[in-house]
């Protein structure tokens, strides 16, 4: 495996779920069959990785307890881009999970904020095309 990219890992509290989700939202699985409380995803150079909150290690009982009392994620936001905001509003929407905020026009971009199975807010874009001037 690669070492020097972001990572950016999420505890979720069902993997399998959160696993689904993201590869629909664009994400490739990068396997990994001996590690099986975690999954390793990817989008572009950024990977995520997604950790089952109650398999995986955690440093000590302190922080264990902290994160179980959540909510988790609170404060982050994970920005995914697409190329089709209405799908992916429609997918979030046929998984049952929140919109946060409905799609806007933001100048640059169309958007829409949710919350993924465990509280994490996600912003999916769309961004305008490029007109030549």
């Amino acid at each position: 495996m690669a070492a020097r990219q972001l990572k950016l890992g999420l505890r979720v509290r069902d993997l399998d779920r959160s696993h689904r989700l993201y590869l629909r939202l664009g994400f490739k699985e990068i396997p990994q069959t001996d590690q099986t409380n975690l999954r390793y995803l990817t989008f572009g150079h950024t990977w995520l990785v997604l950790s089952d909150m109650h398999r995986h290690g955690h440093h000590n009982a302190e922080r264990e307890r902290a994160v179980k009392a959540g909510p988790p994620g609170l404060g982050v936001v994970l920005t995914v881009p697409t190329v089709d905001l209405d799908a992916t509003y429609a997918l979030w929407r046929d998984e049952g999970l929140p919109v946060t905020l409905e799609p806007e026009d933001v100048g640059w971009a169309r958007i829409f904020y949710g919350l993924d199975p465990d509280g994490y807010e996600v912003m999916c874009e769309q961004f305008h095309p490029v007109t030549g001037a």
